[in-house]
């Protein structure tokens, strides 16, 4: 999975335009091959959006100040002023990732300030509003009015209608209408993500697995607030599916402007597509301990997330790789998905951990013959590291973990 990083923002360039990047078609044109129309939802009159562009601009402004005053004053009563009470998924979405980011090491930071650049009217009443953030963080948000005010809002399941079927070389798609103007880019960049990472680990697939673009938050079924994608392992090959939020949503989160949207949903294409290549090329990610497997996509996909490693180095707040204290639920990055807070954190060392491997210790095929072999070893904790370790490296845990901070020191 692709977490979002630390809730869709960390103030000054930590976390995942340029206006808004045009999407380019394909090299090569998708195959539509069902189409089920979308409902038509015809805007009324009473959500429509009015024609005065700047006094649409300026109340999205007003609104995105005192979004940047809730995450600022940690005030979640002020934030769900911001918020479009009435879309209930959506509003959880906006809630946990703000609770999210207060928990961190970041919360309480301030810093957070929001300028609308540009913002392009949408079906239903909706705005799209082109964000620009903390240094180069660029956001593209929807919003409504409701009772005067612009709020941070997106369509219901039912507007958006029912689902279209398209395809390219190696994917299908399952998405939507609403997101029209970025599906075919979208598909360009999953192509380009399996020549990556088909060519980085020498190893494809011979089957077509499904794309789910999900262009809001709030179709079913529920999915995390930290989540921006995921892949999901069918009980055969071709159930396989990997589930992304589109860009141009709240749930998206932010890119960074020198990348564009599209830049940044390729990583996460990339990386979600790199767990699905390790579980039907390689091994099951089940067998893995977690920063293995989600350490290797970080890896494939080119996300240190180096700000924020480096942010952990330099106040001495690392993340250990086991957590040796007895707790049932240990907050390490064995247990990656244990951890209560910092999860994008985790995500970067793990990125680390396998970096270290492949620069230091042999390369990839020892990453491999160690995550083979942690699965075959016997024992727990440091033990069950120690015998592997000394069988694929010739080293004790305690000099691994030495070794690793020390490549953090040098290189973060």
């Amino acid at each position: 999975m692709r977490r979002i990083m630390l809730a869709s923002c960390v103030a000054a360039s930590l976390l995942v335009g340029c206006s808004q990047p045009q999407a380019s078609l394909p090299t090569s044109q998708p195959t539509v091959v069902a189409t089920v129309a979308p409902t038509s939802v015809a805007t009324s009159s009473a959500t429509e959006a009015p024609s005065d562009e700047s006094s649409i601009m300026a109340g999205i402004q007003a609104t995105l100040d005192d979004y940047a005053r809730a995450y600022n004053r940690n005030d979640l009563a002020l934030l769900e002023t911001t918020v479009d009470q009435s879309n209930l998924p959506f509003r959880r979405l906006v809630e946990e990732r703000f609770n999210t980011y207060q928990e961190s090491m970041f919360g309480g930071g301030g810093g957070w300030n929001f300028t609308v650049t540009e913002i392009e009217e949408r079906d239903l009443g909706f705005i799209l509003a082109h964000i620009e953030g903390s240094g180069t963080q660029r956001y593209g948000w929807l919003f409504r009015e409701v009772d005067g005010k612009w709020l941070l809002s997106e369509p219901t399941a039912k507007q958006i209608g029912e689902t279209i079927k398209l395809e390219s070389e190696h994917f299908t798609y399952r998405t939507y209408a609403w997101a029209d103007d970025i599906n075919p880019r979208i598909m360009e960049l999953m192509e380009e993500s399996y020549t990556i990472v088909t060519t980085r680990l020498g190893k494809g697939i011979d089957f077509k697995p499904t794309v789910d673009i999900r262009p809001i938050f709030g179709i079913t079924p529920p999915q995390s607030a930290s989540a921006l994608a995921y892949y999901q392992s069918g009980n055969r090959p071709r159930a396989d599916r990997m589930v992304i939020f589109a860009p141009n949503s709240f749930a998206f989160g932010f890119y960074d402007a020198a990348k564009g949207w599209d830049g940044e949903l390729g990583e996460t294409l990339t990386h979600e597509f790199t767990h699905l290549i390790n579980e039907r090329a390689f091994m099951p990610v089940s067998t893995m301990r977690d920063w293995m497997f989600e350490g290797l996509a970080e890896y494939v996909s080119d996300s240190p997330r180096a700000s924020q490693v480096s942010a952990a180095v330099a106040s001495n707040q690392i993340i250990p790789i086991l957590d040796t204290s007895g707790s049932t639920t240990p907050q390490d990055l064995d247990h990656l998905y244990l951890l209560e807070k910092d999860v994008s954190l985790a995500y970067g060392l793990s990125y680390s951990l396998v970096a270290y491997i492949d620069t230091e210790l042999g390369g990839l095929e020892k990453f491999w013959e160690l995550a083979s072999t942690m699965n075959k070893t016997a024992g727990t904790g440091v033990e069950r590291y120690d015998r592997a370790l000394q069988t694929v490296f010739g080293m004790s845990f305690a000099e691994f973990d030495a070794g690793w901070r020390e490549y953090l020191k040098q290189n973060y």
